[in-house]
């Protein structure tokens, strides 16, 4: 087995929780290393410190799967499956669609494995991972009780690791099937989901449980759906007696699949898009005159470096003031951050100042964060990327 000793002190971040080893944190490398075998980490002193996969090439270049020295084979994988699937159907959801595996949240650093009815998709997003990816499928099958198991590349992830396969079925499907799409129920709703050209695995999974506690504050309200995407929060909205929702979202087909969703849910007379910019559409919004009760802002993540944080914060402060001038007195704001480069404290900074520059005294009435089968482990704060407020404009 291959060691990889990292350099005096190093060890700290790793005995503290966290399971990253960054390339400038290694001494040296023992022995031939391969993709699909995990190597053992050692301390400077030769203390192992745990097993993890390692790839060169990334800054990241090995993420620990278990702090222990033990196999990591077929049976550990499939402890640790077993162990996030009892996970999630101990939380009682209302619906068939959900997150089965969070990478580190489930002590499975590069897996991202979500359900969509009786389809899984996997997402490997790492080359040890990549190795591991059809007897992953096989034994999540068999766990999850599913009857196919999709891959979904991730272009960002092939880049930076290196990874070679494509997305196709792993596991059962239909190979060349022209439309892979599947339909799922969340609560009262019903979407379906493109999980070949969705965005992330096809859904925005990890905002289940804020679409449901945002709606409950629609009855009776005129709603406006910032970057609505294919329309789940307005559904939602719909469903729990909004007068009317105007959605906004750039892109044609996602606005295509909105109206179609708006119709399922028997709310499709209650239901507009315009097909717009969300930045040129608020600011036309307010120049207009236009007001809603409610507003809600989900747009996708602003940056994923640490280098383009300031232009991020830029756009969350102009969307967040144009949303404020939209609302009307008393009217409710429900604005949302997925970028984990901007944290919770930084988040509502950025909306105080707009609020400041809107001249609207803000109201705080919750905090959001990402759904509970997407598990925040506190050692590692990367894993906490979703927050969101809920703010009601006093007077």
């Amino acid at each position: 087995m291959a060691k990889l000793v990292l350099r005096s002190g190093r060890e700290l971040r790793l005995l503290a929780g966290h399971p990253w080893v960054y390339r400038s944190d290694v001494g040296r490398l023992d022995g031939a290393w391969a993709p699909a075998e995990a190597v053992s980490v050692c301390d400077a002193a030769g203390h192992v410190l745990g097993r993890g996969f390692y790839n060169p090439r990334p800054q990241i270049v090995c993420r620990l799967l278990t702090p222990h020295d033990e196999p990591v084979d077929r049976a550990f994988l499939r402890r640790r499956l077993l162990t996030a699937w009892a996970f999630r159907q101990a939380l009682g959801y209302d619906g068939d669609a959900g997150r089965v595996v969070g990478s580190e949240g489930d002590a499975l650093p590069g897996l991202v494995l979500d359900r969509y009815g009786d389809v899984l998709v996997l997402q490997a997003l790492t080359l040890g991972i990549e190795q591991w990816a059809r007897a992953l499928a096989e034994l999540a099958l068999e766990i999850v009780g599913a009857r196919a198991v999709y891959r979904r590349a991730d272009a960002a992830a092939a880049t930076v690791e290196g990874l070679a396969g494509d997305s196709g079925w792993l596991v059962g499907g239909v190979e060349g099937s022209p439309a892979l799409e599947v339909d799922i129920r969340e609560g009262p709703c019903r979407f379906r989901v493109a999980l070949e050209t969705g965005h992330k695995t096809g859904f925005y999974l990890d905002q289940r449980e804020n679409r449901e506690a945002v709606a409950s504050h629609a009855a009776g309200r005129e709603v406006l759906d910032a970057f609505c995407y294919t329309g789940a929060f307005g559904c939602w909205a719909l469903r729990h007696g909004a007068t009317h929702v105007l959605g906004v979202e750039a892109s044609a087909e996602a606005a295509a699949r909105a109206r179609t969703h708006a119709d399922a849910q028997d709310g499709g007379d209650r239901f507009d898009v315009v097909e717009a910019n969300a930045f040129d559409a608020l600011r036309e919004l307010e120049r207009t005159g236009r007001r809603f009760d409610l507003v809600i802002l989900d747009p996708p993540s602003f940056t994923r470096r640490k280098t383009a944080v300031t232009a991020a914060l830029r756009g969350y402060k102009e969307i967040n003031l144009r949303a404020l001038a939209c609302l009307r007195p008393g009217g409710l704001l429900a604005t949302f951050s997925c970028s984990h480069h901007v944290g919770p404290p930084l988040f509502e900074e950025v909306c105080r100042a707009a609020a400041g520059d809107a001249r609207r005294p803000v109201r705080l009435r919750t905090a959001y964060g990402q759904a509970q089968d997407h598990p925040v482990l506190l050692t590692v704060p990367e894993t906490r990327y979703l927050k969101g407020l809920l703010l009601e404009a006093v007077g």
